[in-house]
């Protein structure tokens, strides 16, 4: 079964490498609340995508790929990212510093959770390449090979989060403030950009209802 949770992790660090929204929020809050703030933000998002791999392999799938499902996840998303995304503008344009005590643990972890849940990227991630990935899995070590299977895309994904927060928390020693507010102004916009992107794509399937 080592050769499944590899696969797992290698699975979580693939879906949690690429540039998106919930790698720019853990990186802007790590930068300006410390490592346990982007960390909190990482740990809610690995909750998500772990329930997600949980359905694929349960074998719900096909009910994630419908577009009455996928309209409202698509607008939340866009309402989460465009909330986030004016906050940190906010944030950055205000002239106070811009280093602050980290938010409650319970924020961020929601935070974190409410993104990824209601991202479109992770969604279509799982029912194309993690859903292919899973069933290669199980074909290979047997139905009993599905639960080792999400406890290692978990801790590659939790790997990953921890890294990325470890770096961000080491950056703010060589960032200055000026610096600091130019990152989290640039954060927030790409933030802003991901939200429009998801608000038309949930016009168009809302369209196609």
């Amino acid at each position: 079964m080592l050769d499944v949770v590899v696969q797992g992790m290698t699975v979580g660090v693939a879906l949690a490498a690429p540039i998106g929204p919930i790698n720019v929020e853990i990186v802007r809050r790590g930068l300006r609340g410390g490592f346990l703030s982007g960390w909190l933000v990482g740990l809610g998002a690995v909750s998500a995508d772990t329930i997600y791999c949980a359905l694929v392999v349960g074998g719900l799938a096909p009910l994630a790929d419908s577009a009455a499902l996928r309209a409202p996840l698509y607008l939340a998303g866009a309402v989460v990212l465009g909330y986030l995304g004016i906050v940190g503008l906010r944030g950055a344009l205000a002239g106070g510093p811009v280093t602050a005590a980290p938010p409650p643990a319970r924020r961020s972890y929601a935070t974190g959770f409410l993104m990824a849940a209601a991202s479109p990227m992770g969604i279509v991630y799982w029912l194309s390449i993690g859903a292919a990935l899973v069933a290669s899995a199980v074909e290979r070590s047997g139905r009993d090979a599905a639960p080792v299977l999400v406890v290692g895309v978990f801790a590659g994904i939790v790997c990953w989060v921890t890294v990325l927060a470890g770096l961000a928390q080491g950056g703010r020693r060589w960032v200055s403030e000026r610096l600091l507010r130019t990152l989290t102004a640039l954060g927030a916009g790409v933030l802003l950009l991901f939200a429009a992107w998801f608000l038309l794509d949930g016009l168009r399937a809302a369209a196609a209802l």
